[in-house]
């Protein structure tokens, strides 16, 4: 597939730039904004946030200027979620790292806890980006990882459908505390569907 078919492949899997249809949850997802971007970098400017990431290099943050890059490419698929009745979002869903060529990407959440919430929305809202990434992105396999104390990922991440594949040893640190990172992988056949939002 060439840039101008995957293009207009893209384009054509995301025909709403506004919200999308609420689910039962009463929760909807879109495309990040200049609004969405900027609150994507001040959460991620957040220690208790950025602990639990890795943007390479040692990076934990990301200057508003990256998050503007990550939102134009197509190496990335940034949602932004929240709460039907308001358009502040609660979180983001991403998956990043897409490589067409072997059909990978790398998937990544947060939620910021002071901003309104509804039952599941991070689950379903994960669901759906994730859905995207394997039916519009045409990925065959989604990575991801989470820190040893990091269970309420642990936990996103089962229910999701990804296989626990591995343990990278005493790589990350939370406080000053070294632990390792529990590695996941996740297939289209994989991937416990439900509702869109």
């Amino acid at each position: 597939m060439n840039a101008h078919q995957y293009s207009h492949h893209r384009h054509l899997c995301e025909p709403h730039s506004g919200r999308s249809a609420t689910s039962p949850h009463e929760c909807w997802l879109r495309e990040a904004n200049r609004d969405d971007i900027r609150d994507i970098a001040d959460w991620l400017a957040r220690p208790a946030i950025a602990q639990w990431f890795d943007f390479g290099l040692g990076r934990q943050s990301l200057s508003l200027l990256a998050v503007q890059a990550m939102a134009q490419s197509d190496r990335h698929r940034l949602r932004v979620f929240g709460v039907r009745g308001t358009d502040r979002p609660s979180g983001l869903v991403a998956i990043s790292d897409v490589t067409h060529r072997f059909g990978l990407g790398s998937f990544w959440v947060l939620r910021d806890p002071t901003r309104a919430a509804c039952a599941n929305m991070t689950l379903a809202a994960s669901r759906q980006v994730l859905r995207e990434g394997f039916e519009c992105d045409q990925l065959h396999c989604i990575g991801t990882w989470a820190a040893q104390r990091n269970i309420r990922s642990q936990r996103l991440l089962a229910r999701l459908g990804f296989r626990l594949i591995g343990l990278q040893r005493d790589c990350h640190v939370i406080d000053g505390q070294r632990m390792g990172r529990l590695l996941y992988d996740l297939l289209p056949q994989d991937l416990s569907f439900a509702m869109p939002i």
